[in-house]
C-alpha cells in the first residue's frame, strides 16, 4: 500500500538514508491507511509529519536537531515533527502534571499513544523491505475503528482528539469504539 505512495516513500527513502534508525510515525501513516480504505487522494504536501527514534546517548538531542534541520531542508512544505523517544520523560506530562516514566523503546513509546490506529510506525530497511512496529495491532487501523489507548490519556484527552482533528467527520466510515 505505502510503497505505491511516491512522496511517502522518497521520505522513507531519505530517512533510511539519513537515519536509518528513524521511523514515520503516527497521523501520516494512519491519515494515509485511512484515505485510502476511503478511496480519497492523500497529499502530504503541507501536513506535519511525525518521525521517531530511539537514541539514549544523544542527550544533547543532536541528532534530533539534524534530522529534523534535513528533512525540513529536504521537504520545506512539511512541518516536521522529529522526537527522540528515549527523552520524552524529560519534557511530557500527564493532563494531572505528573512525569512519565522513561521510556524503554520505540515499542514502548508507541504503547502509550492515545488512539490505537496512531500507534504505528514504518522504516525502510537497506533490503528494501519495511519494518512496521505496532503494539497495539495493526487490526484498527484497517478496519477502520478508532479506539481509545488507555495506557497514559484520559478518555476526555482521547475524545478531545478526535473532535479536534475531526476524524469521523473526514473518514465517515470510522467506527468510534469506546
Amino acid at each position: 500500500m505505502i510503497s505505491a505512495h511516491d512522496a511517502l516513500m522518497q521520505i522513507l527513502i531519505d530517512l533510511r538514508a539519513f537515519n536509518a534508525s528513524a521511523f514515520l510515525s503516527a497521523g501520516v501513516i494512519r491519515n494515509f491507511v485511512w484515505s485510502v480504505l476511503h478511496d480519497q487522494d492523500y497529499d502530504i504536501a503541507q501536513i506535519e509529519i511525525d518521525v521517531i527514534f530511539y537514541d539514549a546517548q544523544d542527550e544533547l538531542a543532536i541528532k534530533e536537531q539534524n534530522l529534523a534541520g534535513y528533512l525540513k531542508k529536504k521537504f520545506p512544505k512539511n512541518e516536521w515533527d522529529v522526537v527522540n523517544q528515549a527523552f520524552v520523560h524529560t519534557w511530557y506530562e500527564t493532563e494531572d502534571g505528573k512525569s512519565i516514566a522513561p521510556l524503554q523503546s520505540i515499542h514502548h513509546a508507541l504503547s502509550l499513544w492515545p488512539e490505537t490506529a496512531t500507534a504505528v510506525a514504518i522504516r525502510l530497511l537497506d533490503n528494501d523491505d519495511f519494518e512496521v512496529i505496532a503494539p497495539l495491532g495493526l487490526e484498527d487501523l484497517f478496519e477502520l475503528k478508532l479506539s481509545w489507548n488507555n495506557a497514559l490519556v484520559s478518555h476526555a484527552v482521547f475524545m478531545q482528539r478526535v473532535n479536534s482533528k475531526k476524524f469521523l467527520e473526514r473518514w465517515g466510515q470510522l467506527q468510534l469504539i469506546d
